[in-house]
């Protein structure tokens, strides 16, 4: 970890240690973990948990790695077990991968923020529609049939 931080790589994704997660750790560099290692239950490839390092504070966000849905499912795999409260994981795939990006301009709703959102049916979590920019990107489920049976243009606050 040393060494690639030497040659300027100040972000430690995917650590396959819990030496290498702490080295980064206590040089202020984020560490990141893959979705489907937590989702899934541990790496497919035989390294560490995710939610190990998660568990003990060496990890900051998790990324998508190849597969774009787990990150949804293992924010609410982590509120499942007990390891995170719902908004602290949620943050791990939104806040705080924004923020270690340095994207001020999204990651929270707040003003002057890009209103980029995922609203998620609270029964099935299935993601039902996301929002970006303040503009409809994806809609399914419940949330499309009320917005096809309204039968009028339905508007965006942002738009």
């Amino acid at each position: 970890r040393e060494e690639f931080r030497l040659l300027g790589a100040h972000v430690a994704e995917f650590p396959t240690s819990e030496k290498a997660a702490a080295a980064a750790k206590a040089m202020n560099d984020p560490v990141l973990m893959g979705a489907p290692n937590v989702a899934r239950g541990g790496s497919q490839s035989g390294n560490i948990s995710a939610q190990r390092l998660i568990e003990r504070g060496l990890c900051d966000a998790l990324v998508s790695d190849y597969h774009y849905p787990a990150l949804a499912a293992a924010a609410w795999t982590l509120v499942d077990k007990g390891v995170k409260t719902l908004p602290d994981a949620w943050a791990m795939i939104s806040t705080n991968p924004a923020e270690i990006m340095g994207l001020s301009d999204r990651g929270a709703l707040d003003f002057g923020k890009r209103a980029d959102l995922v609203v998620v049916d609270e029964d099935t979590r299935e993601i039902e529609a996301t929002i970006s920019n303040g503009r409809i990107a994806y809609m399914s489920g419940r949330i499309g049939e009320r917005l096809a049976r309204s039968g009028r243009d339905v508007r965006m606050a942002a738009e």
